[in-house]
């Protein structure tokens, strides 16, 4: 029998996924899922555009002296310092 998941539910499922050691094909056996349908739903929701390769960023409410780069699951707490050094550090990192 199907089950309807919510969207919180499969980006749930994509997350314990992703921090698996399993192959794709192990974690939906082991869950019963249909590993293509589970692929075009990780896609779908997990996806990021290479249209849009820029990550919003933002002080942390609180404690305003630092800065968190976020991009998917990795944040990166950063002490506040110049927009030069946090420019060049963003270059590095997409290079």
């Amino acid at each position: 029998m199907r089950k309807h998941r919510t969207k919180a539910e499969w980006l749930s499922l994509i997350n314990e996924f992703e921090q698996s050691n399993q192959s794709q094909a192990e974690f939906c056996s082991a869950r019963g899922l249909n590993p293509k349908y589970f692929s075009l739903r990780r896609i779908k929701l997990k996806a990021i555009s290479p249209k849009d390769p820029f990550v919003e960023v933002r002080p942390t409410p609180a404690d305003t002296t630092s800065v968190v780069i976020q991009y998917g699951t990795v944040k990166v707490h950063l002490p506040t310092t110049s927009t030069q050094v946090i420019a060049q550090l963003v270059k590095a990192l997409a290079a």
